[in-house]
């Protein structure tokens, strides 16, 4: 099936039939399951420590921060941490897939009940996941860089890219939902 330009519009899986896009979505969700194992692992020694997970050390913003948390780790839990970040390369690509894949679904199942203006959204929301991975990976390299202990402006970067990433994952949950909502009356 040739490339159309005009498939962009469904989103980022815009060329794929709706049977292929339910296929990759379960070997997304295969993919994101096993990647989330060995995450959630390191995650628990990472507490272990005394010291926070890794989702703090994205937000803590400062240096001072970023400091006081990898003093918490020690020399073991900064080597934790750095495993789960570089682990954490292939992540985003599975969930942005997979967010993606659910937000062509939701707004198939839009466009199934007429709510066609709703479902014109799903396009762009699907785009949406895949730039929430693009701050993903900003914020691992920074967060590695900061780990080999170079510091300055990087945890206020990967401060700014999590909350980015957050914000766009939570954009497609809440479409996704919303979209779960209409279609379940």
């Amino acid at each position: 099936m040739p490339f159309r330009s005009s498939d962009l519009r469904g989103g980022p899986f815009g060329f794929l039939s709706r049977r292929s896009r339910r296929r990759a979505t379960w070997y997304a969700a295969g993919s994101v399951a096993t990647q989330l194992v060995p995450l959630l692992v390191i995650e628990r020694r990472l507490r272990t420590t005394g010291g926070p997970g890794v989702i703090p050390f994205e937000l803590a913003g400062s240096i001072e921060a970023s400091e006081q948390i990898m003093r918490t780790w020690g020399t073991q839990g900064c080597q934790d941490a750095r495993l789960s970040l570089l682990l954490d390369f292939q992540f985003p690509a599975a969930y942005a897939a997979l967010h993606a894949l659910g937000c062509a679904a939701a707004a198939d199942a839009l466009m199934k009940r007429d709510r066609n203006r709703l479902a014109s959204m799903g396009s762009a929301v699907g785009w949406l996941q895949l730039a929430a991975a693009g701050c993903d990976y900003v914020e691992n390299v920074a967060l590695l860089l900061v780990l080999s202990g170079r510091r300055a402006g990087l945890p206020r970067l990967a401060r700014r890219s999590a909350i980015a990433k957050f914000a766009m994952i939570g954009v497609g949950y809440a479409y996704m939902g919303a979209a779960r909502g209409v279609t379940w009356r």
